[in-house]
């Protein structure tokens, strides 16, 4: 199997970020963003108003089951700026990445390494996009189906949306209907198109620094007696991939902390509605629920998988033969150690680190405002 080239991977994200305005050749961004941006900020605003207009403890249920639509709008809208005020960080990175990994193809043994990371990363991009488009395409256009359905079945009109929304107008005729439930189809894509950009970009520049990482592990157990610019050029190697996960942390450091606090709040309203509502919004909970923690999980994963790479290094420098070099080489490679002794780490601003600790965080804190919602919700109220 061939292996994919960097701009293979990265294509669709590039198409993805300049269809929506953010550019590498262009030093501010496009009109597109702001125009996307403020359609995908005046639906939202909508369900918030809708949400907020109909707070009322018999509506307590059903507005638990907006919660996450509107989280989901949310978090597209804080990712996407996080990301765009970081425009010039992330091509710059892309950039140099590009460059590495083109050397790492070129030579065989470094080849070998990376391939079967950069063939899995392909996969995922691919299917993260195709289950996303999928998912959204079924949310929006399984609306007119029911309106449809229950035509035939009932011979009655209604007008419903995919999205409860407030507008200043009525929505009770086929006109104004037909301008909102296109308008809401065309805000639900730039959501998805928002947050799957963001997600695949932390996927494919992670993994590429993972790498980097990897070559150098390798590079660092096979020295065999290393002349002064051997190991010159290996410090340097890791000097500047450390910069490069640097960049990263800054890239995502936000768009991290928006996944942490508002995928807990999601995932605690899909499983009180999952637990508490009835039996018909089962299907899309569990889709929704699924979404949710599959993002988050992949998040972590890609947390995980960093800050094992970054001690791999320092545990290739205690396995290879350092007892058969020179004191200054083992000098070296003793600092070495020492720094990798505190891992490369990616963080929510700070607030918890991205890894499988801090994924059961995340449902851990999910679970205690379920638990509260619980307490706070009776029978009595429905």
């Amino acid at each position: 199997m061939s292996i994919p080239t960097f701009n293979d991977v990265f294509q669709q994200i590039r198409t993805n970020l300049s269809f929506m305005g953010i550019q590498a050749d262009r030093p501010s961004i496009g009109l597109t963003f702001y125009i996307f941006y403020a359609m995908l900020f005046t639906m939202v605003s909508s369900e918030i108003v809708f949400f907020s207009v109909n707070m009322a403890p018999e509506n307590f249920l059903e507005l638990t089951g907006l919660a996450p639509c509107i989280c989901v709008g949310i978090l597209s809208l804080l990712k996407i700026a996080a990301l765009a005020w970081k425009k010039e960080t992330v091509f710059t990175l892309s950039d140099e990445l590009e460059k590495l990994s083109t050397e790492n193809l070129r030579d065989p043994i470094k080849r070998d390494i990376v391939s079967s990371d950069i063939i899995l990363l392909k996969t995922l991009i691919k299917y993260y996009f195709v289950l996303n488009a999928v998912l959204i395409c079924v949310y929006n256009f399984s609306t007119p189906f029911y309106i449809l359905y229950h035509y035939l079945t009932t011979k009655e009109e209604i007008f419903i949306l995919p999205y409860a929304v407030i507008v200043p107008f009525s929505t009770e005729m086929w006109l104004t209907w037909t301008f909102v439930y296109i308008f809401s189809v065309l805000c639900g894509f730039i959501c998805v198109l928002f947050f799957t950009a963001v997600d695949a970009l932390y996927f494919t520049l992670t993994s590429y620094v993972c790498t980097i990482f990897a070559v150098l592990s390798n590079e660092i157990i096979t020295l065999d007696q290393p002349s002064d610019d051997i190991l010159s050029q290996i410090i340097k190697k890791h000097q500047n991939v450390l910069a490069l996960a640097e960049d990263l942390e800054e890239i995502f450091t936000l768009p991290n902390f928006f996944n942490v606090l508002v995928g807990s709040v999601e995932i605690c309203a899909l499983g009180f509605n999952l637990m508490i509502g009835d039996w018909n919004n089962v299907p899309g909970c569990m889709l929704f629920i699924v979404s949710v923690l599959f993002q988050l999980f992949m998040m972590s994963v890609f947390g995980e998988k960093i800050i094992g790479a970054s001690i791999k290094v320092g545990e290739s420098a205690f396995l290879c033969d350092w007892y058969k070099m020179n004191k200054k080489t083992q000098k070296v490679l003793l600092t070495l150690m020492i720094r990798t002794r505190k891992p490369t780490r990616l963080t929510a601003f700070k607030y918890s680190v991205i890894c499988y600790e801090g994924f059961t965080k995340i449902i851990s804190n999910s679970w205690s405002y379920f638990t509260i919602l619980r307490t706070v919700y009776s029978p009595e109220d429905q």
